[in-house]
């Protein structure tokens, strides 16, 4: 096992020194592709794709992803990837989904979207792939196996360590650091936020956020009268302690985890 993760790691190594070899001798914004390839792309084809189209393994509908000329090549829906046209491009229609029967990955939930905006993006931009042959047996084997798929998992931001992040620049509407971050990402995508709420939406809000359920008449009558500066913050904790709060995130829960009082079957 310590030769065969040796080895696994050689094999990154050589591959991630022959591509800063040629992103030095690109220009800046080919250099910039040919990370995207190797950062957002090579690895998902790697995880998802080899273990049904390889060289030197299945090549199922003839199919073989693991290099350049494979994955431009014509199947028997059409051309895999065509460079600059993602729409005319099977691989993204079969990640989309959009083909029935040919859903990929076979017999795994579907990528997500940003992953299938990264294809777009990449066949957008000419697809450029360094793969000019298909690996090795051998160097198939290092990288489809658990170790090298271990090594990609572990880059995930969920399972990165908790690091310190100063908020944006303090805004004139609300000293709250979650308010400044999302009022960094709404100049950025040159959006205008909306007017504040008066207190009868506002209520509305919270309730069927934390609860699910509309306030009752009583509840109502008495945030809107409640003229103290901290009556927002008071309410808040309130339906934070209601039950109806657990009841609602409950079943939230127990729907993600498929949660039934049936056998299932």
């Amino acid at each position: 096992m310590i030769d065969f993760c040796i080895r696994t790691v050689a094999t990154w190594i050589i591959a991630s020194a022959a591509t800063i070899a040629i992103a030095l001798s690109q220009s800046p914004q080919q250099a910039q592709k040919l990370e995207f390839f190797e950062h957002r792309i090579r690895p998902i084809l790697i995880e998802s794709c080899y273990s049904c189209h390889s060289t030197h393994g299945k090549q199922k509908g003839g199919v073989a992803l693991d290099d350049r000329r494979g994955i431009r090549s014509k199947s028997s829906e059409g051309i895999i990837v065509v460079p600059g046209k993602p729409e005319q491009s099977i691989l993204l229609k079969v990640l989309r989904h959009e083909s029935e029967g040919l859903e990929m990955p076979k017999d795994n939930a579907r990528l997500s979207d940003a992953v299938i905006a990264d294809f777009k993006k990449w066949i957008e931009d000419g697809a450029v792939d360094p793969r000019d042959t298909p690996p090795s047996k051998d160097d198939l084997e290092a990288a489809t196996a658990w170790p090298a798929k271990l090594a990609v998992r572990r880059q995930w931001w969920s399972l990165q360590p908790i690091t310190a992040t100063a908020p944006p620049p303090d805004e004139d509407w609300s000293p709250h650091a979650i308010d400044r971050f999302a009022a960094k990402k709404q100049r950025q995508r040159n959006l205008e936020r909306a007017e504040t709420a008066d207190k009868r939406t506002l209520l509305r809000r919270l309730s069927y956020a934390l609860t699910g359920l509309p306030p009752t008449a009583d509840e109502l009558e008495q945030f809107l009268h409640d003229v103290g500066a901290d009556a927002h913050e008071r309410t808040v904790d309130r339906l934070l302690a209601s039950p109806r709060f657990g009841e609602h995130w409950a079943r939230h829960w127990m729907d993600v985890v498929r949660y039934a009082d049936s056998h299932g079957s």
